[in-house]
């Protein structure tokens, strides 16, 4: 997961009709995208201006979010939380804490030292602190009854210690994450594993008292899940499907979240073609002649993240992205760890240009540098696209799971 902010998001008033709620747009604002209406097992997926915080929306582009339920166990004492984003490259719900959150007093879990448990989780873009509750968690049809997840910037641990600050800076507000939570759906089953069952990683703490919260160790069944395990059935994977869009983008884009793959008819695998990964999502992406071996498809991050020295990055009004003088073709092979392979024909546009000229908030075509092996395919590659993410070990009719598909 990597999210970079837009024009609008660091200059609301130039963008005109993309701030203040939402609402109507002068003439040239790019019409809205929607799907259907959708089954029991299917979520509406919305990309648009973001959540309201202090009268004016967060305004990032390609965030694409859902809302979620969240109820004291086994009770209907609830809260819905709009503008969740969906993020195939972790996994685990996360909320921004809020009033309404905190009424429900849902249950903390108790870390091995008798303390609060809490949790720093990280991103490429920095790190969310809070404390892991327990709670059933509804979206659309589906229920994943008393599990754990992770309330962020919550008053029970409120500082975020320094052996969490230092894996990123910390994004505990709405502004930050430019939505009202993560709900992780990728291909883990839980957002650490084994790993922190028998050493401290830097992810789990336990919580004394406001200033000491020591790494701990944490069992698996304590550990922040992906809420589809925990579904009674479809819940092997997902399936995310987003409308094509043109190069100007959209103002607001709805597409489904289906939950299940092969479980039922609306979410067949059909001719999808299976590349296996890693239990992380990772496999290989080869561009310009270079072997990207930490490659990923991952609805979090909000452009394309590669590396690419020839193309130009844009300059402050839109840090962080790629603003080429004309639209670049960009041509990436992807590899599956079974060896099926495919090539993947995007393109990458001049950000700033885009931001600038309409009050869009969906793009297939922005991008920015990424270091290192990855090319991290974010939710540019989505937009026309029915991609699959099977959980680690779960049975599917494309085999067992970790995989993608498309």
């Amino acid at each position: 997961m990597r999210t970079l902010l837009s024009t609008a998001a660091l200059a609301c008033a130039f963008l005109l009709a993309a701030c203040g709620g939402g609402g109507g747009g002068g003439g040239g604002t790019p019409a809205a995208v929607q799907a259907a209406a959708p089954s029991a097992n299917v979520a509406v997926i919305t990309v648009d201006a973001g959540p309201v915080v202090n009268g004016s929306n967060t305004a990032r582009p390609n965030i694409p979010t859902v809302s979620v339920t969240i109820c004291v166990p086994g009770t209907a004492n609830c809260q819905s939380v709009d503008h969740v984003q969906i993020d195939t490259g972790s996994a685990g719900l996360r909320l921004v804490n809020t009033p309404a959150l905190a009424a429900l007093g849902l249950p903390e879990e108790t870390a091995s030292n008798g303390g609060t448990l809490a949790e720093c989780a990280q991103f490429a873009d920095g790190v969310t602190w809070g404390t892991v509750r327990t709670a059933d968690v509804r979206v659309s049809g589906e229920i994943a009854g008393n599990i754990p997840i992770q309330i962020i910037n919550d008053a029970a641990t409120p500082n975020v210690p320094s052996a969490c600050s230092n894996f990123g800076s910390p994004k505990q507000s709405v502004n930050a994450l430019g939505a009202n939570g993560i709900l992780g759906l990728g291909t883990l089953a839980v957002d650490c594993g084994p790993a922190c069952a028998q050493q401290v990683v830097g992810l789990y703490y336990g919580c004394t008292s406001a200033s000491s919260c020591p790494e701990i160790t944490v069992p698996v069944a304590q550990q922040v899940p992906n809420p589809v395990t925990h579904f009674a059935t479809n819940n092997n994977g997902t399936l995310v499907q987003l409308p094509a869009i043109g190069a100007q983008g959209a103002a607001t884009v709805q597409g489904s979240l289906i939950f299940g793959i092969g479980t039922q008819g609306n979410n067949a695998l059909g001719s999808a073609q299976v590349y296996t990964t890693t239990a992380g999502g990772v496999f290989t992406a080869t561009y310009n002649g270079t072997t990207l071996n930490r490659s990923l498809l991952d609805t979090g991050s909000n452009a394309l993240f590669f590396p690419d020295s020839s193309i130009a990055v844009c300059a402050s009004n839109a840090p962080g992205f790629y603003c080429p003088a004309t639209t670049v073709p960009v041509s990436v092979k992807m590899t599956g760890m079974n060896g099926a392979t495919t090539t993947v024909n995007l393109s990458v546009g001049n950000a700033l240009a885009l931001f600038s000229a309409s009050g869009a908030f969906a793009y297939n075509n922005i991008g920015g540098p990424f270091p290192g092996m990855t090319f991290d395919f974010g939710l540019p590659f989505f937009y026309g696209r029915s991609v699959y993410t099977a959980i680690t070990g779960a049975n599917t009719p494309g085999g067992a799971g970790p995989y993608v598909a498309f």
